[in-house]
């Protein structure tokens, strides 16, 4: 009977964290730039029907680096959670930071739990 292979925890986070760079790193650049009327925001997609960059919310802009499908079920989940959170609460209060909290308490579970990190890189 053969044992089965042991590999630390440490050594499984890192494995994970090399897969989802190595993923991202396959994707197309995003760039943004702050000025004092707004924000910029570029995308390289040599694809016309999928978006890179799309509007959340009130002024609030998202844009995904790496696997499409990843990042629209993301861009859609962020949707919901602004929508809920404008109608239950305010619509002030949603904003930008915590949509950005919001995603790195998803990403952060699924990269723990799933077998399979997210590969995609958000600009919220």
């Amino acid at each position: 009977m053969a044992l089965p292979y042991y590999v630390s925890p440490e050594q499984m986070m890192a494995d994970k964290a090399e897969y989802a760079k190595k993923g991202i790193a396959k994707g197309r650049s995003i760039v943004a730039m702050e000025f004092a009327d707004g924000v910029l925001l570029v995308a390289d997609n040599p694809s016309a029907s999928l978006h890179k960059i799309s509007e959340m919310y009130d002024r609030i802009a998202f844009s995904g680096a790496g696997k499409y499908n990843e990042f629209e079920m993301l861009r859609k989940a962020g949707i919901r959670h602004a929508d809920l959170k404008g109608y239950t609460y305010s619509r002030e209060d949603v904003t930008a930071r915590s949509l950005a909290n919001a995603y790195s308490q998803s990403i952060g579970s699924l990269f723990s739990a799933d077998p399979k990190p997210l590969e995609v890189e958000l600009l919220v």
